[in-house]
Order: C-alpha cells, then structure tokens, then sequence
C-alpha cells in the first residue's frame, strides 16, 4: 500500500529523476493526438484514440494516475487469492519492483495500457473447463487483432505449450520443447513469410547503434539464414533469463531492473522445482490454471526473443506480464505451504498414537508384573515378561 501510495505520487509529480528516454511512447503519441504526427504506426494511432475516447487527450496526469492504477489494481487482483502470509522477502521486493515498473512504464501516455486487459483475463480464470481455457485466448486474439499482431503468434505458441506442458515434464524436456518451437519458427518463417526469424529485429536497428541506444539487442551470432535465426533468437531467450547484457549496458536502473528479473526467474524455478519433488509419481506438477500462467510466461518471451529491438522495449512490454510471474510464483508458494500445513497435523497425531501405545504398553507391563508377584512371589516382580514366559 505505501509503495502503491509513493509510486502514484510519484506520477503525479511528473516523475521527477526520470531519463527523457522512457518518455519517448508518451511524446510520439501526444503527437499524434494533437495531429502533429500522422504518419506513426497503426498502434499509435489506435492507443491515441483510445485516450481520445476516454477524454484523456489533454489531460496527461489524470491519464498517468490510471494508467498505473489500472496496473496496480490488476496487480492486487492476481496476489489476492493468494496467502500473502507465504510470501518471502524476495517475492515482496519482486512485488515492490513492479509498482515501481507500473510508474515508470505505466506512468504516462503509453502503449501498453490495454495489455493488462490480456493479463486480467489470464488471471481472472483460475478453474478448470473449457471457458477457463478459452478466455484466455480470446483475449489474446482480440488485443492481436486491435492492436499488436504479434500477440497471434503469442496466442498460438500458448495453445501449444499448454498442450505441450499438460504432461509432466522436467526442465529438460520443456526445454526441449522451447528449442523444437524455435526450430520450428525458424523454418516456417522464411517459407511463409519470407523472412528470417530474426528479420524484423534487424531491421528495426538498421539505422540505430549502441551509441544512440545502450540496450540495443544485436545479433550474438551475426549472418542470415536459418540458422542464424534460431541462434540468435534463442541466445536472445537466455539473456531475458540471464539478463548479463542489461547489467552492463543499461545503467543503474536497468541494472536494479536485471537483478530483480533474476531473483523472479530463479525463485520461479525453484518454486516449480520444488513442487515436481513433492508431486506424487505420475501426477501433473503444476495445476490447470498454474500451467496456464506458466505456458503464457513462455510463449511471451519466446515471441519477445524475436522481435524486441532492444532491452529498454522488452522491459516495457515486459512490466504487465510480471503480474502474471508473480501470481504464479505465489501460488506455487502457497501451494507448498498448505501441503506443509497438511503434513504437520498428520505427524503430530502420529506421535500423538505413539505416546498412547507406549502409555498402554506400560500399563500392560505394570500389569503382568502385579500378576507374577501374586502369583509367584514379590521375586518375580522383577522379571521381564519375556523370561516368564519361559
């Protein structure tokens, strides 16, 4: 709360401290609703109508403070059904991190503001059956088809993974599944669209350097072809994960960002790690709505991989699906702690049975003893029942 409290006053200050760089989205589309740009790309022009509509073209700071209220409040949405008394150190700063994110990011006239409509829905559904199963992706189609086509490639290698990862797999076979896909994108790419997988990504940096943009995404493995697609696309994959290029190019903010994306990837590792240890042999790992979140985690970064120019743009675009790593990360976490919680009243009424069969073993001795000095003599009081017996 007192975070969600700073970061929206924050914004309302103007967010004084911030590089001019984060505000190139807000000065381009701040164009286009005063008409001064008219030949900004069809996303643009699609965001500055909906801000025209919601009759905050003019009215920057009202427009910021929803911005990164529509995020905190999806936010809160996603944590709520959660024991947030499960929660460790780590998964608060992770949580704090994105409130900052939502005010950095969501702070202004921005692209990604309709972006945590995917989100809510993928959240939203946490049951079984079918509708659970299609609203997700029916958001997902829709925010393609208004806004970001790429979001039909996120929707289709979401259906696979969901697929793909209903069985109960290891990190080394869902990595080899993300691998298949990559080799799979970068064959069909150039046969359907007539492209490299990693064409667009070039073109975008044609004409910028490292220079002008110091998280620039080049090429790990420079060439053309196939090959290099699916090199440099999955190399592009693993510095999301392992954000090593973001450490050293992006300066103090993005170093900080860095080290959070790190401390959320290996927590969610270790989490998820942690829950095919404790699941019975044979049974799935992750629930429905938790291999949902997983499968959506996934297919983002992947399409991400291949068309981010750079690792200021992915954080961007990043920020919204971050509320969707926390909630898998605590309802894994809260998953761990019930079953613990099962576990501990099981254990103490086994000792509980133990003490009182070893309470009615004493008794039965003391027992057999009175009897054997009744009959035998106070002698024989003092010898084992296992000796009288003989």
């Amino acid at each position: 709360m007192i975070a969600s409290l700073l970061a929206l006053a924050w914004v309302t200050a103007d967010q004084p401290g911030l590089p001019g760089h984060f505000a190139n989205d807000e000065g381009t589309i701040i164009s286009v609703n005063r008409g001064t740009f008219t030949e900004a790309d069809s996303s643009f022009q699609l965001i500055a109508a909906v801000y025209r509509w919601m009759g905050l073209a003019e009215l920057p700071t009202l427009a910021a403070l929803i911005g990164v209220a529509s995020y905190l409040l999806v936010l809160t949405a996603a944590i709520s059904h959660t024991r947030l008394a499960t929660a460790e150190w780590v998964d608060w700063a992770i949580i704090i991190s994105c409130v900052a994110l939502a005010a950095i990011y969501h702070g202004a006239y921005t692209k990604d503001l309709l972006t945590v409509g995917a989100v809510l829905a993928l959240i939203a559904n946490r049951g079984r059956g079918l509708l659970a199963e299609l609203v997700p992706v029916a958001a997902m189609l829709l925010y393609a088809q208004s806004f970001r086509t790429y979001w039909f490639l996120v929707a289709g290698l979401y259906l696979v993974l969901r697929l793909a990862l209903r069985a109960r797999r290891g990190w080394t076979a869902t990595l080899g599944v993300i691998l298949v896909l990559y080799a799979g994108l970068s064959v069909v790419f150039p046969l359907i669209v007539g492209v490299d997988l990693d064409h667009y990504r070039l073109t975008v940096n044609e004409h910028r350097s490292t220079e002008s943009v110091n998280t620039l995404i080049v090429q790990f493995l420079p060439g053309t072809g196939p090959v290099s697609g699916f090199v440099n696309s999955v190399l592009t994959f693993a510095s999301f994960i392992v954000p090593i290029p973001l450490m050293l190019r992006g300066g103090a903010i993005y170093l900080v960002v860095a080290l959070v994306l790190l401390a959320l990837w290996g927590s969610l590792v270790t989490v998820i790690r942690s829950a095919r240890l404790r699941a019975p042999r044979g049974a799935p790992v992750l629930t429905a709505f938790q291999n949902r979140l997983f499968a959506a985690i996934l297919a983002f970064l992947i399409v991400q991989s291949i068309f981010e120019p750079d690792y200021g743009s992915f954080l961007r675009h990043l920020t919204p699906m971050l509320i969707v790593a926390m909630c898998l990360l605590l309802s894994l976490r809260h998953g761990a702690a019930a079953l613990s919680a099962r576990r501990r009243p099981a254990s103490a009424a086994s000792r509980v049975d133990q003490r009182g069969a070893c309470r009615t073993d004493a008794a039965a001795m003391r027992t057999s003893a009175a009897t054997r000095a009744q009959e035998n003599g106070p002698a024989a009081a003092s010898t084992p029942a296992a000796e009288s017996a003989w």
